[in-house]
Protein backbone atom coordinates (compact mmCIF):
# COMPACT_ATOMS: atom_id res chain seq x y z
CA UNK A 1 0.00 0.00 0.00
CA UNK A 2 1.31 3.45 -0.84
CA UNK A 3 1.91 6.12 1.77
CA UNK A 4 -1.10 8.31 2.50
CA UNK A 5 -0.93 11.84 1.15
CA UNK A 6 -0.51 14.76 3.48
CA UNK A 7 -3.52 17.02 3.01
CA UNK A 8 -1.51 20.14 3.88
CA UNK A 9 0.55 19.56 0.72
CA UNK A 10 -2.65 19.77 -1.35
CA UNK A 11 -4.36 22.58 0.54
CA UNK A 12 -3.86 25.22 -2.17
CA UNK A 13 -4.89 22.80 -4.94
CA UNK A 14 -8.09 21.82 -3.10
CA UNK A 15 -8.97 25.46 -2.46
CA UNK A 16 -8.24 26.39 -6.09
CA UNK A 17 -10.42 23.57 -7.46
CA UNK A 18 -13.29 24.50 -5.14
CA UNK A 19 -12.92 28.24 -5.82
CA UNK A 20 -13.53 27.58 -9.52
CA UNK A 21 -16.72 25.61 -8.73
CA UNK A 22 -14.92 22.35 -9.27
CA UNK A 23 -15.27 19.11 -7.37
CA UNK A 24 -12.49 17.49 -5.33
CA UNK A 25 -12.80 13.81 -4.42
CA UNK A 26 -11.52 13.18 -0.90
CA UNK A 27 -10.84 9.73 0.57
CA UNK A 28 -10.95 10.44 4.32
CA UNK A 29 -8.59 8.76 6.77
CA UNK A 30 -9.56 7.99 10.33
CA UNK A 31 -12.65 6.78 12.09
CA UNK A 32 -14.42 9.98 13.12
CA UNK A 33 -17.17 9.63 10.52
CA UNK A 34 -17.91 5.94 11.07
CA UNK A 35 -20.25 4.22 10.52
CA UNK A 36 -21.19 6.38 7.51
CA UNK A 37 -17.75 6.95 5.96
CA UNK A 38 -15.24 4.11 6.18
CA UNK A 39 -11.51 4.68 5.78
CA UNK A 40 -10.08 3.08 2.66
CA UNK A 41 -13.51 2.29 1.20
CA UNK A 42 -15.56 5.46 0.96
CA UNK A 43 -15.10 8.98 -0.36
CA UNK A 44 -16.79 12.36 -0.53
CA UNK A 45 -17.05 14.89 -3.34
CA UNK A 46 -16.14 18.28 -1.91
CA UNK A 47 -17.71 21.44 -3.30
CA UNK A 48 -17.37 25.09 -2.35
CA UNK A 49 -19.93 26.09 0.26
CA UNK A 50 -21.64 29.10 -1.36
CA UNK A 51 -24.38 29.41 1.27
CA UNK A 52 -24.41 29.55 5.08
CA UNK A 53 -23.69 26.15 6.65
CA UNK A 54 -26.67 24.32 8.09
CA UNK A 55 -27.38 21.45 10.45
CA UNK A 56 -26.28 18.04 9.11
CA UNK A 57 -23.89 19.47 6.49
CA UNK A 58 -20.63 17.53 6.41
CA UNK A 59 -17.86 20.11 6.33
CA UNK A 60 -14.20 19.83 5.46
CA UNK A 61 -12.40 22.46 7.52
CA UNK A 62 -9.07 23.37 9.02
CA UNK A 63 -8.75 23.61 12.77
CA UNK A 64 -6.81 26.44 14.38
CA UNK A 65 -3.98 23.95 15.06
CA UNK A 66 -3.67 23.34 11.29
CA UNK A 67 -5.24 19.87 11.18
CA UNK A 68 -7.89 19.04 8.57
CA UNK A 69 -11.20 17.52 9.63
CA UNK A 70 -14.36 16.19 8.03
CA UNK A 71 -17.25 16.49 10.53
CA UNK A 72 -20.98 17.09 10.61
CA UNK A 73 -22.70 20.30 11.71
CA UNK A 74 -24.64 19.74 14.90
CA UNK A 75 -25.68 23.35 15.44
CA UNK A 76 -25.22 26.83 14.00
CA UNK A 77 -24.99 29.62 16.59
CA UNK A 78 -23.91 33.29 16.55
CA UNK A 79 -20.68 32.17 18.27
CA UNK A 80 -19.85 29.75 15.45
CA UNK A 81 -20.54 26.21 14.41
CA UNK A 82 -20.80 23.18 16.64
CA UNK A 83 -19.51 20.07 14.86
CA UNK A 84 -18.94 16.42 15.66
CA UNK A 85 -17.88 13.30 13.88
CA UNK A 86 -20.53 10.59 13.50
CA UNK A 87 -18.28 8.37 15.62
CA UNK A 88 -17.97 10.95 18.41
CA UNK A 89 -20.09 12.04 21.33
CA UNK A 90 -17.91 15.08 22.12
CA UNK A 91 -18.77 18.35 20.41
CA UNK A 92 -16.33 20.78 18.82
CA UNK A 93 -17.66 24.28 19.36
CA UNK A 94 -16.77 27.68 17.97
CA UNK A 95 -15.68 26.65 14.46
CA UNK A 96 -15.88 29.76 12.29
CA UNK A 97 -17.06 29.96 8.68
CA UNK A 98 -13.63 31.16 7.51
CA UNK A 99 -12.20 27.79 8.62
CA UNK A 100 -14.45 25.93 6.15
CA UNK A 101 -12.74 24.73 2.99
CA UNK A 102 -15.71 22.93 1.46
CA UNK A 103 -18.57 20.57 2.14
CA UNK A 104 -19.39 17.00 1.16
CA UNK A 105 -21.90 17.53 -1.64
CA UNK A 106 -21.92 13.80 -2.40
CA UNK A 107 -20.97 10.72 -0.39
CA UNK A 108 -19.78 7.48 -1.96
CA UNK A 109 -20.02 4.15 -0.14
CA UNK A 110 -17.52 2.24 -2.22
CA UNK A 111 -18.42 3.01 -5.84
CA UNK A 112 -22.10 3.67 -5.08
CA UNK A 113 -23.31 7.22 -4.45
CA UNK A 114 -25.42 7.59 -1.34
CA UNK A 115 -28.81 9.20 -1.86
CA UNK A 116 -28.78 12.04 0.68
CA UNK A 117 -32.53 12.51 0.24
CA UNK A 118 -33.29 8.80 0.61
CA UNK A 119 -35.33 7.27 3.41
CA UNK A 120 -32.48 5.32 5.03
CA UNK A 121 -30.06 8.25 5.08
CA UNK A 122 -32.74 10.56 6.54
CA UNK A 123 -33.46 7.93 9.24
CA UNK A 124 -29.72 7.69 9.97
CA UNK A 125 -29.51 11.48 10.38
CA UNK A 126 -32.52 11.58 12.65
CA UNK A 127 -31.26 8.74 14.86
CA UNK A 128 -27.66 9.88 14.93
CA UNK A 129 -28.46 13.38 16.24
CA UNK A 130 -29.06 11.97 19.74
CA UNK A 131 -26.02 11.40 21.98
CA UNK A 132 -27.87 8.62 23.83
CA UNK A 133 -28.37 6.71 20.57
CA UNK A 134 -24.68 7.07 19.74
CA UNK A 135 -23.68 5.87 23.21
CA UNK A 136 -25.90 2.83 22.77
CA UNK A 137 -25.20 1.95 19.13
CA UNK A 138 -21.48 2.72 18.72
CA UNK A 139 -20.31 -0.02 21.13
CA UNK A 140 -22.61 -2.52 19.38
CA UNK A 141 -21.25 -1.41 16.01
CA UNK A 142 -17.66 -2.04 17.15
CA UNK A 143 -18.50 -5.42 18.69
CA UNK A 144 -20.09 -6.52 15.41
CA UNK A 145 -17.08 -5.31 13.41
CA UNK A 146 -14.71 -7.28 15.65
CA UNK A 147 -16.82 -10.44 15.35
CA UNK A 148 -16.84 -10.35 11.55
CA UNK A 149 -13.19 -9.28 11.41
CA UNK A 150 -13.62 -5.94 9.67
Amino acid sequence: MSDPIVIAEYDSLIREVLATDGEFRLYPRGTSMLPLIRQGKDSVALHRLDRPPKKDDILFYQRRDGSYVLHRVKEVTPQGLTLWGDNHIMLEQGVQEEQIIGYAARIFRGARELNSQGFFYRCYLWLWQWKAVRRLLLPMFYRCRRKIGV
